[in-house]
Order: C-alpha cells, then sequence, then structure tokens
C-alpha cells in the first residue's frame, strides 16, 4: 500500500494550478545534476504528489506535498529511501509515515517553470533547483492514491494496448527514455547489420538496427524502441520500490532493477522484410516466485508493423477474448487474440518433434502442452515450434520441439507469410 506524507497542502494559484487530474513534468538541474520531475495537480483530499529523477540514474524519487507559504509557491517533502530500521516498526510493521530525506521550496517563473532551493533535513545542505516546464498529461481521475496515479503503465489503464511512449502521452518518461545509450559493438547477420545499445541505469540492452539492405531501419527501430520501453519500464518500476510511498515492503528485489541474473535480447531472424527477437531472463520485485520469461517477438523490417507469428502460418485457431473464433485478418490488432493449433498441426508437431529422456517426458506432459502452449517463432534459416506462457511451476518445461528448415516449409505458411521469406519466393 502506498502512503502520503503526513501535512497537507495547501493550492498554488495562477499557472501553476492544472486541471484536476493532470501531471505536468519539468526538466532542468538540481545543483549541477540534471533532473526531470512530475507533479500532479491536487486531488480530491487537496493533496499533491509527485515524483523526480536524476537523468544518470533514472529512479523515480517520491514527493509529497506540504502547506505553502503563499500563493504561487511550493513547497515539497521528498522521502528518504527505506530500510528495515526507519521504515518498519520494532515488531516489524511497516510504518505508516514516509521518513523524509529533504524539502523543496518553489515559486513559479511566469507559469512556465519553477525556480527555488532544495534542502537536505539533516545536514542543511541546500542546492538550487531551476526547471522548465516540457509536457503535461491526464491521469486518471478514479485513482485516489496520486503516485500510483502517475505510474506510466495507467496511461493505458482499462485497455488492452501496451504502453506507448511519447513526448505527448508519456513525457516524463520519454525525457527519462530519451537520452544517449551506450553503443555496443557492430554486428553482422546475413549481410545486414544491428547493435546492442545498452542502458547503464537499468543494464538491459536492446537492439538498434543500422543496415537492412537498401531498406530505411527508422520504421524498424521506431518499433525497437517501444520494445526497449516495454522492456525497460519494469526495471524502472522495481527501483522506485525502495520508497514507501512507492510501495517498500522490505522484500530484497526492491529498489533493484528486478532482473535477477539480467535480462537478455537477441536477434534470432533479420531480413529486408522481417525481423525476429527474443527476451528471455528472470524478474522479481517481491511476490511468491520470480516471473521467468522466454518471449519471441516478430515486426515487418520495412514498416516496423508488430506481427503475430502464428498469422503468418496456417493451421492455427484464433478466438477472441469472448472464447469466438475469429478470422484474425478481421481484427485490428491481432495480438489481442488468442491463437492455438488445429488437430492436424497437433497430431505434425507430436508426430515429428523431439524427444526428451523418460522421466522428463512423463514429468513435463509435452504431448498435452502442445495442445494448450504451443508456439513459433523464426531463427535464420528456421521455423520453430516451441512452448510458451508456462506457468512457474511447470516454466523448466519450456523447450523448443520442432525446427523445420524453412526451405522445406512452403506447406505450413499462408501465401502472406511465405512472403516474408526469400527462401519461399516462387
Amino acid at each position: 500500500m502506498r502512503v502520503f506524507y503526513s501535512t497537507v497542502i495547501a493550492y498554488l494559484t495562477g499557472a501553476l494550478a492544472a486541471h484536476a487530474a493532470d501531471a505536468v513534468t519539468y526538466s532542468g538541474s538540481l545543483g549541477s545534476l540534471p533532473i526531470i520531475l512530475e507533479l500532479t495537480s491536487p486531488g480530491p483530499n487537496g493533496l499533491r504528489a509527485g515524483r523526480y529523477a536524476y537523468l544518470a540514474k533514472g529512479g523515480d524519487i517520491a514527493l509529497h506535498g506540504m502547506k505553502s507559504a503563499g500563493a504561487g509557491t511550493l513547497r515539497l517533502a521528498e522521502e528518504k529511501p527505506c530500510t528495515e530500521t526507519l521504515c518498519k516498526t520494532t515488531g516489524g510493521e511497516v510504518i505508516d509515515v514516509a521518513p523524509i530525506a529533504a524539502e523543496w521550496d518553489l515559486s513559479t517563473d511566469g507559469g512556465q517553470g519553477l525556480s527555488g532551493t532544495w534542502r537536505d533535513k539533516e545536514t542543511g545542505k541546500t542546492l538550487p533547483v531551476k526547471l522548465l516546464k516540457r509536457g503535461e498529461r491526464a491521469i486518471s481521475p478514479s485513482e485516489p492514491d496520486l503516485l500510483a496515479a502517475l505510474d506510466p503503465s495507467y496511461a493505458q489503464a482499462g485497455t488492452d494496448e501496451p504502453t506507448v511512449l511519447t513526448k505527448d502521452s508519456l513525457p516524463y518518461d520519454f525525457l527519462k527514455m530519451d537520452r544517449p545509450l551506450k553503443k555496443g559493438i557492430v554486428e553482422d547477420f546475413g549481410g545486414n547489420s544491428y547493435r546492442m545499445d545498452d542502458d547503464s541505469r537499468t543494464g538491459l540492452s536492446y537492439p538498434v538496427v543500422l543496415t537492412i539492405g537498401k531498406v530505411n531501419p527508422a520504421p524498424l527501430n521506431r518499433y525497437l524502441a517501444q520494445q526497449r520501453l516495454q522492456f525497460a519500464l519494469p526495471a524502472f518500476w522495481c527501483m522506485t520500490k525502495a520508497y514507501l510511498g512507492f510501495g517498500w515492503s522490505g522484500q530484497d528485489a526492491e529498489g533493484s532493477t528486478g532482473y535477477d541474473g539480467g535480462g537478455s535480447v537477441t536477434v534470432e531472424h533479420l531480413t529486408t522484410r522481417l525481423m525476429g527477437i527474443a527476451e528471455n531472463g528472470s524478474y522479481w520485485c517481491g511476490g511468491a516466485h520470480p516471473s521467468n520469461f522466454g518471449d519471441h517477438r516478430l515486426a515487418d523490417a520495412r514498416t516496423g508493423k508488430a506481427l503475430v507469428p502464428e498469422t503468418l502460418l496456417r493451421r492455427w485457431v484464433a478466438t477472441n477474448g469472448d472464447g469466438a473464433e475469429v478470422d484474425p485478418s478481421t481484427v485490428a490488432d491481432p495480438s489481442l487474440l488468442s491463437f492455438g493449433p488445429n488437430e492436424d498441426l497437433i497430431q505434425f508437431v507430436i508426430k515429428n518433434r523431439d524427444r526428451s529422456d523418460d522421466e522428463t517426458e512423463k514429468d513435463c506432459g509435452f504431448d498435452d502442452l502442445v495442445r494448450s502452449n504451443l508456439g513459433v517463432y523464426f531463427t535464420k534459416d528456421n521455423l520453430v515450434f516451441t512452448l510458451k506462457g508456462l506457468p512457474h511451476v511447470i516454466f523448466a518445461c519450456t523447450e523448443d520441439l520442432l525446427t523445420v528448415p524453412l526451405k522445406d516449409a512452403r506447406s505450413l505458411f499462408t501465401d502472406v507469410g511465405a512472403g516474408y521469406f526469400k527462401v519461399l519466393d516462387r
């Protein structure tokens, strides 16, 4: 449960006071260090909340409103990172009131910025703050916890759409991600090239395409930038859990990136027509057990549009959220559908799949999993049938079941699907 600082905040007047359920983003400096800040308008109880981050670190720090000194001024209380001593009682219960590390005294600058001072509560050290307004967005009007409402995943709350990062939709997170990355070495993939660029704040690397023949890589890199966001957001979210206001509970992973042992991305397929990548790893930021994952993603190299690999193949059945069978070509976003093999494909995979040792076959029940958890992805030269979406208790059963050379797989593809592979050109 997130908690608020116990003092009461007074409204700001004038240009700083946004409409209800808005959040304003600023960027600038605290002392000599670049920062970004996002501040809500007052909630139903008259309280504001905010978050800020040093761009070099990326993790959000919780801010709470205090009594203002007057019109056009604002005081904020900055939380201190939790420890067992700071944020739990002697009986081991999590406290209700966040420990405070620093106080901010700010005033408006003509409605387009904030300026003032930051003061460390323990040492009295004071640093100047200078911020310019960079954007504004609506936040959930129904979420009483304003710190929770700032969570970027709320941007698509109530929909099945992924979070899309733009300077308009999520200005604060856009500024956080829009920074130079550590460039990796240039890798060759069948005459095309890419780099694995690293974000030192999370330790996560993601591909950037450099050349794909005569095709402009910009659309594909826009797709990859969004996928990088999806991959990085859980890491930044877990960093915030070092603070009581963002849900600290005392579990070991809180305040880390959450990627236990790291998360890795590999390029599986790259041509002038198609790109395939795999995200693998383990994520834990508290809870009963880690989330192990192995996700294969696919995109059209020319348009950067995400593709569902099953839609390129025959013998798959698509169902919508109501369980009704649908034609995926009639659906705006096929990724919202569920796909399963028909009986012919089930029998094809079972008959031809690789076999494990007797004990593993018995423990995992692969033939049953073919019916419920079959997936597919592409490597440079092969079509691979695999298992996907297995629960934690049997995640170790995740295996590639059958590899079919692309040159021998024409009968498994639709005409549209075959068009993505030069080896299948007629």
